[in-house]
């Protein structure tokens, strides 16, 4: 069984799955890890088009959630262009108001949360497992290529829950977090809606929706 499923842009599919996406935020403020597992594997086209969170990615070709990785790790989702030979691998966290910091008493600064530290861990993981596949028949037959462009995507916690100072520590960590060659992003549900929304408008303006 191949890794990756190849998508065909549906545009009026894209538009339901990402209304739906802004629906169950709503209605799950504080979704769990496990909520957000089975909603993205239901909607492909959702999952192709956060392949474009990458620059160099035109349109999202292929996607996998809960991929595995040869038998070592498993990537929530994997979205990407193989004739680009460029993806994107994204860890799922919970939304919880705990997930990206944590205050204690005494102490004037937040601590990073559990669960986004965790997230970084297995992005690295995945990062190094496909580094060491570099070159080789196994990875041109999963990816299509010997060599493949990559970026890390952790999406936890809401926007809501993070205070001013935070957020300038959340989007620098998230501007300058490189790991080897890949850069690593970091969002809340919030931020990946917001995204999600405003390239779609784009798209929308473009004339190719």
């Amino acid at each position: 069984m191949p890794l990756l499923i190849e998508i065909q842009p549906k545009p009026k599919e894209l538009i339901k799955e990402v209304n739906a996406f802004r629906r169950f935020l709503d209605k799950n403020p504080s979704a769990e890890r496990e909520q957000f597992l089975p909603f993205f594997a239901k909607r492909q086209q959702l999952c192709a088009f956060m392949a474009t969170f990458h620059d160099r990615i035109s349109s999202g070709t292929h996607v996998k959630t809960e991929g595995d990785l040869w038998s070592d790790f498993t990537c929530d989702l994997i979205a990407g262009n193989r004739n680009e030979r460029t993806f994107v691998f994204v860890e799922f966290e919970d939304a919880g108001p705990r997930s990206l910091f944590r205050r204690k008493a005494g102490r004037k600064n937040s601590y990073w949360g559990s669960r986004v530290e965790q997230g970084f861990s297995q992005v690295v993981d995945w990062l190094f497992r496909i580094d060491r596949e570099g070159g080789s028949d196994t990875l041109e037959r999963d990816f299509g290529t010997r060599h493949i462009n990559t970026m890390g995507i952790v999406v936890a916690g809401r926007s809501r829950d993070v205070s001013t100072y935070d957020r300038l520590r959340l989007d620098w960590r998230s501007a300058n977090t490189t790991v080897g060659k890949a850069r690593v992003a970091f969002l809340t549900y919030d931020d990946l809606l917001g995204w999600l929304e405003g390239r779609l408008l784009m798209t929308k303006l473009a004339g190719k929706l």
